[in-house]
C-alpha cells in the first residue's frame, strides 16, 4: 500500500526561504525499542547543531495509550502521526539555523519510509536514512534497567515491544547508514556528517 499527503503543496507552501540556497537537511533514524536511537538522534543534534524532534509528542495525542504499549499500533494510527510529523517540518527547519532535522522512530515499514521519501522529494529536503542496531542482550539488559526512560511512551513494556517490531521491521531498502549503538556513536556519527556532508551551506 502506498501513502501519500493529500496536502504537501500546502506543507510546501509553508517552507520558508532557507536563505543563500541552504540545504535542509532531514535525518531519520530507525531502530527497534532499546537500541538506542533517541540517544543517538540526540548525538546527530550535538554534532550538527540540528533539532531533535521527539515523534512521540505527537504519537500521545493520536494513539490510545493501551495501544502503544500492549501491541503495535494499527498503520491508520501510524499514518496520522507520521503525517502531522510531516506537516509540522516547516516549523522545525524555521527554527534551525543549519537547516538540519533529526527524528527517531521505529519506522519499521517500508511503505511509511517512502511516504517520507517522496514527501520530502516534494519539499526539497535531503533525506538520511540511518539503521540503528544493537546486540540483543545488551538491549534486553538496558530495558530491564530502564535506564533513562522513565518518561518512554513504553515504560515497563520495553523488551515485549522489542521482540513484536522484531518480528515486524521490514529491511530498509536504497540507501542508508547503520551504526552500532554498543559501540562509540561519536566517531560513527562524525564520520556520517562528514561523508554525507550533513551541514553543507549549499544545495548540490
Amino acid at each position: 500500500m502506498k501513502y501519500q499527503l493529500d496536502d504537501i503543496d500546502k506543507i510546501a507552501s509553508m517552507m520558508t526561504d532557507s536563505g543563500s540556497g541552504m540545504q535542509r537537511d532531514l535525518i531519520l533514524i530507525a531502530a527497534l525499542p532499546g537500541v538506542g536511537k533517541t540517544t543517538l538522534a540526540k548525538e546527530f543534534a550535538r554534532q550538527t547543531e540540528g533539532i531533535h524532534f521527539d515523534l512521540d509528542d505527537i504519537k500521545r495525542t493520536v494513539v490510545p495509550e493501551d495501544m502503544v504499549t500492549e501491541g503495535i499500533d494499527p498503520p491508520e494510527y501510524r499514518y496520522k502521526y507520521y503525517a502531522e510529523a510531516i506537516r509540522k517540518l516547516p516549523e522545525l527547519f524555521a527554527e534551525s539555523a543549519t537547516q538540519i532535522v533529526i527524528m527517531d522512530e521505529t519506522f519499521h515499514l517500508q511503505a511509511f519510509r517512502q511516504m517520507w521519501d517522496e514527501a520530502a522529494r516534494q519539499l526539497k529536503i535531503r533525506v538520511h536514512w540511518i539503521e540503528a542496531v544493537c546486540d540483543e542482550e545488551i538491549v534486553k539488559e538496558r530495558l530491564s534497567i530502564g535506564k533513562d526512560r522513565a518518561n518512554h511512551i513504553l515504560v515497563g513494556k520495553g523488551y515485549q515491544m522489542f521482540l513484536l517490531f522484531k518480528k515486524a521491521f521490514e529491511p530498509i531498502k536504497g540507501p542508508h547508514e547503520i551504526v552500532g549503538t554498543s559501540k562509540d556513536i561519536v566517531p560513527q556519527v562524525q564520520r556520517i556528517v562528514r561523508e554525507r556532508s550533513i551541514g553543507d551551506k549549499t544545495v548540490s
